[in-house]
């Protein structure tokens, strides 16, 4: 038996289905935006429908211009058991990400929503399409939805990377999710408002296709806890995924896939890992716009671990693979005026990955896993609102992937809008 020990890092600071037939290109998003008079939260089911029974329809779009001498490596993130595919283009202009949909609320009990997203080049694809049921009661809030959704993160964690202040993806995420975790799935949430604090709790359960999971695994069970009191906002999430033969592609293949690659009997040219992952993460976030005296600061801490335990297998060996992903941010924003702020985001990825049995050192050079090293990014923002529905962003920054440090600087527009409420009673 051969062991293949892979250096380690401790850190020290804090993919849905296409859907050809809804095929949309960026300069249709964008029209979209513009046409139609807040855009889609990014996040829990409950924070995107009318507060009265309606309809609304809400665009949104955020286009990028990123430059830099070399793609950036934390699109390939290499050393850390990820598809391994090239990851999504970064450079040049592009449409970072554009969604349409559709918000209801049929009456006090029942609602629901239907979006269609798109990034870059790839091809359309449904982002969100679930049902809720509602009960209120007179200390408590029950909700019940079904159907496609990104289960409920809060805030920081569901938000980070997807129209937000920073264009980029967290490196933590990208580790943890492979950039955004939607899944097919029912999940049961509950609000409290207790004196000044709100009470969130919901538990779901997925079918787990997606990064972390495979094609074939278990259910995946999901929770999540948080809490807000005046500027305060702490949440908590954890889940655990059991993939049957969650594929890797070997020898750098080109592109971007949400799908991972197909692990069948040959084995060709791809890894395969079989065993559990176990997703947890938390946030922080406390905003000197909500205290009696306001205080022009935002501060933000988020940080995410997949663990995970198993068997990586290819045509060249089998092995025991234990591996600890650890990766997190801060943030503060400097509000400098109400359409002026400055931002700076900070960012730290570690990890420590152990292969035991035949044709160990093989298969980390397979998965990539040799090329570890602690990554890092840090980003400058500078940003400006037009209009209550435009936001103009200036980035640069810099980071460092499995030993590679690369310079970018970015122009961004993101638009985001929705229609007022049709059909209110």
């Amino acid at each position: 038996m051969n062991s293949s020990p892979i250096p380690s890092s401790l850190i020290r600071s804090p993919n849905p289905d296409s859907v050809g037939v809804y095929a949309m290109r960026w300069a249709v998003l964008v029209g979209l935006a513009v046409c139609v008079g807040s855009a889609f939260a990014h996040g829990e089911v409950d924070d995107v429908l009318p507060t009265e029974p309606g309809v609304v329809f809400e665009a949104a779009a955020a286009l990028r211009y990123l430059s830099a001498d070399t793609v950036l490596p934390s699109a390939r993130l290499a050393g850390y058991l990820l598809q391994g595919d090239a990851g999504p283009a970064l450079r040049g202009t592009q449409l970072e990400h554009g969604t349409v949909g559709l918000a209801a609320r049929l009456d006090d009990t029942w609602g629901a929503q239907l979006v269609l997203g798109k990034h870059g080049s790839d091809p359309a694809h449904v982002e969100a399409a679930w049902l809720q049921a509602r009960r209120d009661t007179d200390d408590a809030v029950w909700l019940l939805s079904a159907g496609r959704q990104q289960p409920a993160m809060g805030a920081v964690l569901g938000g980070a990377g997807h129209m937000d202040r920073f264009g980029l993806v967290p490196l933590a995420a990208r580790m943890a999710l492979n950039n955004q975790w939607i899944d097919d799935g029912l999940q049961l949430g509950w609000r409290r408002d207790a004196g000044r604090s709100t009470w969130h709790v919901d538990a779901g359960l997925w079918r787990g296709k997606v990064f972390p999971g495979a094609a074939q695994g278990g259910v995946v069970p999901s929770l999540h806890a948080g809490w807000t009191r005046g500027p305060w906002a702490v949440d908590a999430v954890a889940a655990r995924f059991e993939p049957q033969g969650r594929g890797s592609a070997i020898g750098g293949t080109a592109g971007h896939s949400h799908s991972a690659p197909v692990c069948d009997a040959a084995l060709s040219q791809v890894v395969c890992f079989s065993g559990r992952s176990q997703l947890a993460a938390a946030s922080w976030r406390w905003s000197g716009l909500d205290v009696e005296q306001p205080w022009p600061v935002t501060l933000t801490a988020a940080g995410w671990l997949r663990h995970e335990t198993g068997v990586v297998e290819s045509a060249n060996g089998l092995a025991d693979y234990r591996g600890s992903n650890r990766g997190g941010w801060l943030e503060a924003l400097w509000h400098v005026h109400p359409r002026w702020e400055l931002g700076w985001r900070g960012e730290r990825l570690s990890a420590s990955h152990r292969l035991n049995g035949p044709g160990a050192s093989l298969l980390a050079s397979e998965t990539q896993l040799s090329a570890y090293a602690p990554s890092s990014r840090h980003t400058l923002m500078l940003g400006y609102s037009p209009t209550d529905w435009a936001d103009i962003r200036l980035e640069a920054g810099r980071e460092s992937v499995a030993g590679t440090r690369v310079a970018f600087a970015a122009l961004r527009l993101v638009l985001k809008y929705a229609t007022v409420p049709v059909g209110a009673r």
